[in-house]
């Protein structure tokens, strides 16, 4: 588990330094607005804490440049605007997407082909209980219409 960490880690500093030095992001600035190398694909698949196995389904939903988690709307997550770059066969994306009761989730992944792998942490301050601070990852296929 930590070598894939520290793989994924890797692949995405490398995402950004390609992106850095050949101007391929993706980026979408608002709703409705902008557009990016991964919009139009829908990912269906499943959720789970960091370590753990699957405890959910997720649809994770690539439009306007904007990243859509279905299951986190549930919660107030709005889409949100994602970078993404291409590293080979690869697409490296990221994203944060807030929601106004129950914080933040910093969102980072690869697309390979047909299939997504992504890890997400959820963050929120808390005045009243401990902060919120979960790791959680998604394995995904692209939708079939």
């Amino acid at each position: 588990m930590i070598k894939m960490r520290v793989f994924i880690k890797f692949i995405a500093v490398i995402g950004l330094i390609t992106m850095a030095l050949s101007g391929e992001t993706a980026r979408g600035s608002s709703p409705g607005s902008g557009a990016g190398i991964l919009d139009g694909m829908v990912f269906v698949g499943h959720v789970g804490p960091k370590g753990r196995d699957a405890d959910g389904e997720d649809e994770v939903v690539f439009q306007n440049g904007q990243l859509l988690s279905t299951s986190c709307s549930a919660y107030g997550f709005e889409s949100a605007p994602y970078t993404a770059s291409r590293s080979g066969d690869s697409i490296i994306f990221s994203a944060v997407t807030h929601s106004p009761k129950h914080g933040q989730i910093k969102w980072q992944g690869t697309v390979v082909g047909n299939e997504i792998e992504a890890s997400y942490r959820w963050t929120k301050e808390r005045w009243y209980w401990f902060d919120a601070n979960e790791e959680h990852w998604l394995r995904a296929r692209l939708k079939q219409d």
